[in-house]
């Protein structure tokens, strides 16, 4: 399959190169609009990804016009802008997927893959032509369950033929499909692959030739005898055999092994670019910081916020995108500005510089959904040792050494951005007693204990008094450690207090309905829960691994796929049998919801839907499940 990105960050078009290349796709890469325009319209490709803030014309104005000329081929936003105005403009603008940076790119891989099936009009992610089988998500091709090792451009063209089974493929439509316009294969080149692909087939004993050659007009998939239809193939595709637990590790740790390679090599670039900032703040110090200077620098703090948090530096993304409102701004005016902006730049650079930060994470395969532990010590080894631990089991954390600083902080948050748990030192000992600290310590802890859901808090005190203990669980803590702790034994509480939580899990809803997940985010957005929406039941089952949700909600009429349909394939299924499934429901009728709870789901919610209600029955629902 052949991809248009388009693209001013380097380091990203890279990456991706990098990663997804080995999911058989070819790339041409651009770095402006006016290119995107004259490569898009030139070539033909099979997919294009778009940035938003692009030189000469910018993504969305792009998008327009291929859609005003009539272009039908897939498009995706890849972009920082991630208001749902800003979402709904890229859509209305002719987008067909909208993903915010920083992203995940398997998630990329996974939206890729359901749109391209979805432009060839084959929901499967499995291509079958007899016993022979073609896997979109696993890149591989077995007949009979047998493994055929085939090289890159053997895969492209099996895939090729098998997507579009119906068209006639010459050597320049091939070339046309399979190479980048750098590239220029001879018809010998091609006829050599076509030929070693069909020796491959007939080794595993493959009788007939599945490629057809039709002389003078080119090559093709023959017909079979008779043709399986959607309902046959989507239940016949070997689920357990391909998404079992030991299988998407592998595909992920090929993914992350791949990404700590690209980092190397661009560890040296961002140290650059943290310099160039660093010239920017003392030009600022000295009042001459020129307009040239100051687009440079937000320039490469938007670059850095798209493409630090591919890498697992989610807070680093987070940071810069503060810099990069900061310089939106007239901050040589504020002296105020200025001081955020060295302290947000110097935390940048601890974030980017720390040895262990990126590898850890990756072993640890955090992404922006995983649980986020407020760290609040002043003992900067234990911290050390502490986010060492967090992260090798699988947290992102943020650290502080002071209670003020964190109520500020969390002030400074929407209700999805707070933090899973808290882990607090606090002193009682007399030698160092401060009634006003100790005061301090016990109303953030009642403060987090009052949010909705609450905010569980594990104390690590250095004694142990039942009046102290009294104290810390009338203001809502959640479990009392007495000193001496490990890293290990503190983080096994702080996981056991997550347990308690609802905060932060992710939730899945899958609705033809787009008004509807417009509404939703908003009206759940208190309880902070991850959602992830989806209208086309035909994406489904690359963006349930992709986002491995802790709950799922589906509506039960939906065209090409039912809600009825999926859940039974998922309670059928070694893995997601136990996946909580709620049912969105019109019906009213004892006896069809009775019927509806047969088919496998936990329980049903009845449209209109109300905010409160939908929450707190998936509130109750995640609590039952990890009974």
């Amino acid at each position: 399959m052949r991809i248009l990105l388009v693209d001013d960050d380097e380091i990203l078009i890279d990456v991706l190169q990098k990663t997804l290349g080995e999911k058989n796709y070819n790339f041409d890469a651009v770095f402006n609009g006016e290119h995107g325009w004259t490569y898009g319209s030139t070539y033909n490709y099979d997919l294009i990804i778009l940035d938003w803030s692009l030189p000469k014309l910018d993504g969305i104005s792009l998008c327009k016009r291929f859609r005003s000329y009539g272009y039908k081929m897939p498009i995706i936003l890849l972009t920082a802008r991630h208001s749902n105005q800003e979402k709904i403009m890229g859509l209305d603008a002719g987008a067909d997927d909208y993903l915010c940076k920083p992203f995940n790119v398997e998630e990329l891989g996974a939206r890729i893959r359901a749109l391209l099936r979805r432009s060839n009009f084959n929901p499967v992610p499995v291509l079958q032509w007899g016993d022979l089988q073609l896997d979109t998500c696993s890149c591989q091709v077995t007949y009979k369950g047998e493994l055929i090792l085939l090289t890159s451009k053997e895969y492209q063209l099996l895939e090729l033929f098998m997507s579009h089974s119906q068209e006639v493929f010459s050597i320049e439509d091939i070339i046309e499909n399979l190479w980048s316009s750098v590239e220029y294969p001879s018809e010998a080149t091609v006829r050599s692959h076509l030929r070693y692909l069909r020796q491959k087939l007939k080794l595993v004993g493959i009788s007939e030739d599945p490629i057809e050659t039709l002389r003078g007009r080119g090559y093709c998939l023959k017909s079979l005898p008779q043709d399986h239809n959607l309902a046959d193939n989507f239940l016949s595709c070997p689920i357990e055999d391909r998404q079992t637990l030991p299988e998407m590790f592998q595909k992920q740790t090929r993914h992350l092994a791949a990404l700590a390679t690209a980092w190397e090599k661009y560890r040296h670039q961002s140290n650059q670019q943290l310099n160039t900032l660093q010239e920017t703040l003392q030009a600022l110090k000295a009042g001459e910081l020129t307009h040239n200077k100051k687009e440079e620098a937000r320039s490469i703090a938007h670059k850095l916020a798209g493409t630090v948090g591919i890498f697992g530096f989610d807070e680093g993304s987070n940071l810069a995108k503060d810099l990069e409102q900061l310089l939106h701004h007239n901050i040589e005016d504020d002296t105020q500005q200025v001081l955020q902006f060295e302290n947000i730049l110097n935390d940048l650079q601890i974030e980017l510089t720390t040895e262990d930060n990126l590898f850890n994470q990756i072993s640890g395969q955090i992404t922006e959904n995983s649980p986020l532990l407020l760290i609040i010590d002043d003992d900067q080894q234990f911290t050390r040792l502490l986010k060492q631990k967090a992260i090798h089991e699988g947290m992102r954390t943020k650290i502080t050494s002071s209670i003020q600083w964190a109520k500020n902080w969390l002030k400074s948050l929407k209700s999805y951005e707070f933090p899973n748990v808290v882990f607090l030192r606090l002193s009682f000992a007399e030698s160092t007693s401060d009634s006003i600290y100790v005061e301090e310590n016990l109303s953030l802890i009642t403060e987090l204990n009052s949010f909705s859901p609450s905010i569980p808090v594990v104390i690590m005190a250095d004694r142990d008094r039942f009046f102290d203990r009294l104290l810390v669980a009338q203001h809502g803590g959640t479990f009392y450690l007495k000193q001496p702790v490990t890293p290990e034994q503190a983080i096994n509480f702080c996981q056991q207090a997550l347990q308690r939580s609802t905060l932060g899990k992710k939730v899945m809803v899958v609705d033809d309905d787009v008004e509807l997940l417009r509404f939703l985010p908003s009206q759940l957005q208190p309880w902070g829960f991850k959602l992830t929406t989806l209208d086309d039941p035909r994406q489904f089952w690359d963006v349930l691994q992709a986002v491995n949700p802790d709950l799922l909600l589906l509506d039960i009429e939906m065209p090409y796929l039912s809600g009825i349909e999926l859940c039974k394939v998922l309670r059928s299924h070694p893995y997601w049998y136990k996946l909580p499934i709620l049912y969105i429901s019109i019906y009213t009728d004892r006896d069809v919801i009775a019927q509806l709870l047969t088919s496998g789901a936990d329980d049903f919610v009845q449209k209109p839907l109300g905010g409160k209600q939908l929450a707190n029955i998936i509130l109750h629902r995640l609590e039952r499940s990890q009974v």
